[in-house]
């Protein structure tokens, strides 16, 4: 989620921004170095074109979702509390992630003293990490309400409720913005680096776990409680939390893969090709999964769908 692997704000900060007088560049050599190269401008214009738009669908389409899940009662169900949270999180990074990379490649190449960007660069570097970061903490959060929820449909129906679902995402954001903000303003590079990398690792790790468990449960469960108890709750409980969980496997499947250039190109060393075209382009990736993952939702929620129809 971070395209730089160097340390938070802090970090980058004592590491770049320095006295004009100095020696040293303000920014890393290799941003400098590719202020006036074609090539850089070309693909950052190409960056901002595809990065503007897609911006302004996120907002909107995630924001359509929210409004709908909120005015429906029929979607008042914890799992859709779930939904409407990774939808809030994907329209924060069209309204604010993209935005703010976006202002960073434009301006990088139309400000006379790029020393005045530091500050922009820091924040493009470490708000994809807040809020996409968070899209991953929701997913492994879903990860394992779906596994209660095929593995004991009736508890799961009783126990888990609209209010103390609406408490655990609450939290999540809570202590999401406890341990990030502070990670990336405050913390020194030896301690900010393991405990980034180990974040990214669990936020992957967690999820693919979860669908995996979540899918062995399903195979257990489906002759003994489908074909045991015919048309009973259990199995009508059970089979549409199966559906939800097919749902959020797409969902999670193409949030996993939209990170996947940025993990490929982790151990690439920067330069005026990797730092400039490789590594905005894997970013820009990862960015248009806010863009995806509400059609994901409305293609694949058939009362979500119908709600919408209604509303319009």
């Amino acid at each position: 989620m971070h395209i730089d692997e160097k340390g938070g704000l802090n970090n980058i900060a004592n590491s770049t921004v320095l006295n004009r007088d100095s020696s040293k560049p303000c920014l890393p050599s290799w941003i400098l170095d590719a202020v006036n190269d074609p090539s850089v401008y070309i693909s950052d214009t190409s960056i901002i074109l595809v990065n503007v738009p897609s911006a302004m669908f996120a907002v909107i389409a995630n924001l359509v979702v929210i409004v709908t899940i909120f005015r429906s009662p029929s979607l008042h169900r914890p799992v859709n509390v779930l939904l409407c949270s990774l939808a809030a999180s994907d329209f924060l990074t069209g309204l604010v992630v993209q935005p703010v990379y976006v202002a960073w490649r434009f301006l990088l190449h139309h400000t006379k003293d790029p020393c005045k960007l530091v500050h922009l660069y820091q924040a493009s570097k470490s708000l994809p990490f807040l809020l996409i970061g968070c899209t991953f903490l929701h997913l492994a959060i879903t990860s394992v309400e779906r596994l209660y929820a095929v593995w004991k449909p009736i508890a799961y129906s009783v126990k888990v409720t609209l209010r103390g679902m609406a408490k655990i995402v609450l939290c999540a954001w809570l202590i999401w913005f406890i341990y990030v903000i502070p990670l990336e303003t405050s913390a020194h590079e030896e301690v900010y680096q393991p405990l980034e990398n180990i974040t990214m690792i669990l936020l992957i790790v967690i999820p693919i776990g979860g669908h995996v468990l979540t899918f062995c449960a399903i195979r257990t469960n489906n002759k003994k409680i489908v074909n045991a108890t015919h048309n009973s709750q259990q199995a009508i409980l059970f089979r549409r939390e199966k559906k939800a969980f097919t749902d959020m496997t797409l969902y999670t499947v193409a949030t996993l893969l939209s990170i996947f250039p940025i993990l490929l190109l982790l151990n690439v060393e920067n330069s005026i090709v990797s730092g400039n075209i490789l590594f905005p382009w894997a970013s820009t990736f990862t960015h248009l999964i806010s863009s995806l993952n509400p059609v994901i939702q409305i293609y694949r929620n058939a009362a979500l769908r119908q709600a919408l129809k209604m509303a319009l």
